[in-house]
Order: C-alpha cells, then structure tokens, then sequence
C-alpha cells in the first residue's frame, strides 16, 4: 500500500560524474523477531538502460589503461555507446552517423578502436574514448563482421548478404579493399573471423544451414592482397536461418560455435567433426551462444526469446536449471564475461536495458524448475497488509508500523530500538513484549482519550488503532460507525470523534488504503471505499465525498503536493492513477493509465523544481508524468500568491487536454505494489518493491545507475524521508540509511 503525502525533493538532482558510482546508501537497523528479521541482499548495480530500445550486440572487452571490464552496446536505430560494467557508468557515446548494425573492437597501432558498418553502405573506424570517428569508406550494404590479423596487420571480414565476402586492411587514418572471396553460390546470414598465426579463418552461414569454412592467406607477391581457401562445410540436421556464428576455446581446442533455429552445434576446427549432438532444449529462435562457466564448470551459454541455459557440448545436454527472462521485452543478446574474477553474464533486452548478471545469484532471471520436479518452486505466500509511516517525537525520528492482527510498533529511526506506545488494553489489539535483542529506547508516545481498559472484557468488537500513512502521519481507530483520530507526535487526539462514512470498513472489519496530511494548515484524512474516496477534515469532522471517477477498486492512495500545491492522488482497478483537488474534493483528470490492466501505487514529488507524479501497477512499469503546468498561481486574482489547480476546462473531441508523454523510468519483473521518493548526497531516489525486490531509480539530469536489492520474504510496504528508507518484508523491518550517517 502507498501512502501519504510525499516531502518536496527541491535543488538539483543527481550532479555526480560517470566517475564514482553514486551509490550511498547503506543497510542500517533491521526490527523483528531473531531468525524471523529480513536480511538485505547485495546492491546489484543496474539495470542499466544505455540506449533507447533493442539491444543488437553487445561487445565485451576489459579498458586498456584501467583493466575494469566493459561493454560496447549497440541498438536498433544505430546507437552506440560503452558501458561501464563495474558501474553502470557510461564512458563514451560512440559516433553514430555511420548507424551501425554491426560492430567489433579491432586494435590499430597498439589502439584499441571500433570498427564498424551499416546498412548504410560505410565501413567506419572510431575511437573508443572520445566516440570520434578517425575514418568512414564507401563499402556498401553490410550485415555482418569479424576481425582478424593477416600478418602482422589489422583487417576487417565484412558481407552485405550476398556470396562473396569483402577484406579490408584497417589504419588510424584510413582502410582500403584488399579481396574479396566468393563463398558459394548462396547468399551469406553471418559471418565470424579469428586469426591463426599469420593466417586467418572465416565462417560463413547461410539460411539453408549451411556452414562452410574458409582459410584466409596473405597474398605473398606484394603483402596487400589475401586469397581464400575453402577447409570444409558443415550443415544442421534441420535447415533454418543461421543467426549466430562464433569461435570460442572448449577445453584447449578452437571450436566454432553454431545455432540456426531452434538447433546449437559445436565442431572442431579445422577438423569439422561435431563434438557432439545438438543441443535442442531451446524452445524458442537461438540468439546467442558463447563459452563460459557455471561455478566452476566450464559450460557453454545459449539464450533464446525467454530462457538462458548451461549446457555440455559433448553430450548435448542441458547443465542445472534455465534461466527465465520474466520481462515482456525479451532478451536479444548474452555476452560472457569475469568480472572481479567471478563468472557473469551479459545481457541486453529489447527494451534497451542491459543486464549483468551472476548464475549464482540470477535477479532477475529466475531459476526454471521442471514442474513436478523435486524442489519445484511454490507461489510464495503474501504476508498481510502493512502501513508504515515516519514521524517525530521530541525531536527524534520514529517509524510506526502496523501489522495485519498486531500492535502498532513505534522504533527509533537511527538506532531501530523499539520506542513505547502505551496501546495497552485497547480490545482486539494485542500488545506483545519488547523483542528479544532489541533494546529499546524510551521516548514515549501517550495517546490521550484512549482509556488503558477501553473495551477489555466487553462481548463488542472495538477497531484496532491503524497506522495512516502521510506526512504527518495519523494513528487512528476507523469502526463501521466512527472515526478517532491521533497525532503519534504528541499523543493527543485531533478533533472529536466523527461518523465513519458508509462502506469505509469492510464486513470483515477491514479498511482499505488511507492517507494522511495537512491540506493549508489543516489535518485531513483519505479513506476508501471501493472505487469512491472521502476527504475527512479531521478537525471539524466535515466529510467531502462521496469522489467519483473511477470505475474499480481503489489501490492506494496519498496526500502530496505539486510544487507546492496539495493535492490528492489515487490509483485504481480501472488501471488508472487520478488527480483531485485536496482543498476543494474536485476531481481533475486522469493523469496515468496503462499499467497493464490495474494501478496499484503512486506517489508525488517535487524533483528539480518540476511536480511529478509516478504511477505503478500489474505489468511492472514505473512511469511519471510531469504535472507543473497543471499549477498556477493567484487563481482568485487577489494577489496573494496562492499557487492552485487549473481547471481543465472541457474536454477536446478526442479526450481530456493533452499531457506531458509519461516517461518509463523502470520496469520491474512483476506487479509494483509501493512506490517513495527519498533523497541522499544531493540524489532523489525513486524506490519500487517488485515482490521481493527493492529497485532504486535516481531522479535528476545526470544520474549515476539504479540499484536492485533482493530478499527472501515478500516486501509490503516502503516509506521514506530524506536519508531514510524503512521496508516492510516478512514479518519484520529493515531501514537503509545514507553511508554517511
């Protein structure tokens, strides 16, 4: 559940450089019981989003002058750019006039370049730091390259489609055709290169299945030619389109590394015997093969449009489980490579999103148990509802949690140690002794008004007292009949006691999302029921509502503010998230929708002076929507500089006024449920929960890259202020705190 209004992240966000990694967050106090408490997982840098969509191919190679290993990422419409992997960090946006299809790093005269061709028709040569192009030529369509060395010198091997092949000797200031060779009569799909000495092979696909392999020989008259002689042929059992080409070193032998449709082989080079059966496991088109380790295995990897798999290719067969993709964005490319000496793997999607991954610990991949197999994974079962709210008491940050049928728990911000809310006797609440191991800290919260005994004993049902989210939060006893209402900052209570609004509390005694906070000045709560809301001034008891506009359920809710201005936000079944006017009640307009059928949370902040609104749901997409323009300011004409809501005014032919574009600033592996805003050394964070995973989202101009961190238990609920973030998971609490605190 989200909740509350969320504070205003003013200043500029985000200003650290591609240099450091900008992650300064720290796993601080953990509260629950001992075996019981949640335990932080690894801040896994990523996912990384380098370029705008379809990751093509990814290149590995490990920097020359620092030895940090990085990747040089290429999209669909051409977008180059080297990654970081260590990081995230990108280190140089490669020349993009050239719209690269196809790419590889090629050393010239003890520097390490990238050369690559388009369908443009040019073969171009640039550097990798600066991203500067040292050269383009004329060559023509080309679908694919490999570099070799012929002696002693640097070439590229390059095909458009047809038959014959294209040799090009590679300078710093420049490349000339040196041959061409003629491979067969049927048009070329992919092509791979290595070098042997002074001499060089090439392997040739085609989209019958056919493999043939060539040996490439400088010309002896004058050293500038090469001349081609063909070694052998290999084909697949089944003829299909051969997509991926490769050679790789398996066991101290060279061996070329094949897949055409759903089929992987691998044969010997030169020899062209299989090393064993194909691999058939895949159930979708191959898109990858290369070689590397599973622990301390040596495997080969595969990936098609869904899984990732180990396999032996002498026996053919699969090694350990698959690795599922869970995105709807399917993966397009797997590079292996070591990474602080630890095996990883690569991955780039087509969302533009790259991936490195450990096969030990493969977020977010998920390990693929056969069904029915021993050890089959079960669906986990989802803890009970959680709200979770930050407040103060005599100066001190405290975390109040409330638990489905427990007590409502107050600890100590900094420290964790429980803080004491004498809730004592209140009926149908339970209060349970101090945890073991905890030590508390003696800041006392009383509530006045709520007798030590009320109810204790009675055959009646008294409301428990609920935690409601917000800044300020409330504490509050919600009954089918009435509405009590405390400040957890002084104990005392707010207003007097107020009728509850009909279809409020459940026929199970349950209330669905509230929020609170203060609306100029004034204390207001925002109840549920259904798909309609109730705006409660808790002072006077005045009840606005009945709110219509959605057509479903109501998820969540919060009280937030846009550049200053309240406002109240919801998300909703009816898969959308929906602005209202906090000081009138007015529904405004649908501000997000398409959250893959329902949205479920949603929170506001003020980041780089802009009032944002960022809306989650069913499909796992994150998305904000600048709303600033929807604020103005004196909207009486008065002059007093009151900031308000535009009236939308009626609608155009087609729908409400147009928006802003929603930006997608993540995409998680399931269902987002909570959603917070905090901030630390100058960055705005973004936090999701997918399940049982925090993804962190860096707000601003220039950000470093986001973070996921994984746990063993489901996490309900987040909430945050700066240099603070506190997550419900399991049946504890684990705060992240700035490093430097």
């Amino acid at each position: 559940m989200t909740g509350g209004r969320v504070w205003t992240t003013a200043g500029r966000s985000g200003t650290r450089t591609a240099g450091g990694s900008g992650w300064s967050w720290r796993p601080g106090w953990t509260w629950g019981r001992d075996g019981l408490r949640p335990r932080s997982g690894l801040a896994r840098a990523g996912p990384y989003q380098p370029v705008p969509a379809w990751v093509t191919q990814l290149v590995g190679y490990p920097d020359d002058r620092t030895g940090r290993p990085h990747a040089l990422v290429t999209s669909y419409a051409g977008a180059r750019v080297v990654l970081d992997l260590l990081d995230g960090s990108l280190v140089g946006a490669v020349d993009e006039r050239a719209h690269a299809s196809t790419c590889a790093t090629v050393r010239i005269a003890g520097e390490l370049m990238i050369v690559s061709g388009a369908g443009s028709g040019y073969l171009q040569v640039s550097d990798l730091d600066s991203g500067r192009s040292r050269w383009r030529r004329w060559c023509g369509d080309v679908r694919s390259l490999g570099t070799v060395t012929l002696a002693g010198r640097p070439h590229v091997v390059l095909t458009g489609g047809s038959p014959t092949l294209q040799v090009w000797s590679l300078a710093a200031d420049g490349g000339e055709r040196v041959g061409s060779l003629r491979a067969g009569t049927e048009r070329v799909a992919v092509l791979a290169a290595t070098g042997t000495g002074d001499d060089a092979l090439v392997a040739v696909g085609t989209g019958t299945g056919r493999i043939s392999l060539w040996r490439l020989v400088a010309d002896p008259g004058d050293g500038e030619g090469v001349r081609g002689e063909q070694l052998g042929e290999y084909a697949f059992e089944v003829p299909g389109l051969v997509n991926v080409l490769r050679f790789a070193d398996w066991r101290e032998q060279r061996v070329l590394l094949g897949a055409a449709g759903r089929l992987v082989r691998v044969w010997e080079v030169p020899g062209g015997m299989p090393l064993g059966p194909a691999f058939s496991a895949h159930t979708g088109q191959v898109n990858s093969v290369v070689a590397g380790r599973l622990g301390d295995r040596p495997v080969l990897w595969s990936g098609d449009d869904s899984t990732v798999r180990a396999w032996l290719p002498e026996s053919g067969t699969q090694f350990g489980e698959a690795f599922r993709y869970p995105y709807e964005a399917a993966p397009t490319c797997t590079i292996a490579v070591e990474i602080t000496g630890r095996p990883m793997l690569v991955t780039g999607d087509a969302a533009g999103l790259v991936w490195v991954w450990d096969p030990e610990r493969p977020y977010p991949f998920r390990r693929e148990v056969p069904p029915g197999s021993r050890g089959a994974e079960r669906p986990e079962a989802v803890p009970g509802p959680t709200r979770l709210a930050i407040t103060e008491v005599a100066g001190r940050p405290v975390v109040l949690a409330g638990f489905a049928g427990r007590a409502v728990r107050a600890l100590d911000a900094v420290r964790g140690g429980e803080v004491e809310v004498p809730l004592d006797g209140v009926h149908g609440v339970e209060v349970e002794a101090p945890l073991d191991g905890v030590r508390g800290v003696e800041v006392e919260v009383p509530l006045d008004g709520v007798p030590a005994a009320a109810g204790a004993g009675s055959s009646g049902t008294v409301a428990p007292v609920l935690v409601v989210p917000g800044h300020p939060p409330s504490l509050a006893r919600i009954g089918p009949d009435t509405i009590e209402v405390w400040d957890p900052a002084t104990g005392t209570r707010i207003g007097v006691p107020m009728p509850c609004p009909a279809g409020v509390v459940g026929p199970d005694g349950a209330v669905g999302p509230v929020a609170s906070g203060l609306v100029d000045g004034r204390w207001v709560l925002l109840l549920t029921a259904g798909e309609v809301l109730f705006r409660l001034d808790v002072e006077t008891g005045a009840v606005t509502g009945p709110l219509t506009g959605h057509s479903g359920p109501v998820h969540a809710v919060a009280i937030g503010e846009l550049a200053g201005v309240p406002v109240l936000l919801s998300a909703a079944a009816d898969d959308t998230v929906r602005l209202w006017d906090a000081r009138s009640g007015r529904s405004v307009r649908t501000v997000l929708d398409g959250h893959g059928g329902a949205a479920y949370a949603v929170a506001a902040a003020t980041v780089d002076g802009r009032g944002l609104v960022f809306g989650a749901g069913r499909n796992g997409q994150v998305r904000s929507v600048d709303l600033t323009d929807l604020v103005r300011t004196d909207p009486d004409g008065s002059g007093s500089g009151r900031t308000d809501l535009t009236d939308p005014g009626p609608a155009e032919e087609y729908g409400e006024p147009a928006l802003p574009e929603p930006a997608v600033l993540m995409t998680a592996t399931g269902p987002v449920r909570s959603l917070a805003v905090t901030r630390a050394d100058g960055i705005a964070w973004l936090v999701a929960t997918d399940g049982t995973v925090l993804r962190w989202h860096p707000l601003g101009v220039v950000t470093p890259p986001g973070r996921t961190i994984e746990f063993d238990a489901t996490v309900t609920a987040i909430v945050a202020r700066p240099d603070l973030l506190v997550a419900a998971a399991g049946d504890g609490l684990i705060a992240y705190l700035p490093a430097s605190v």
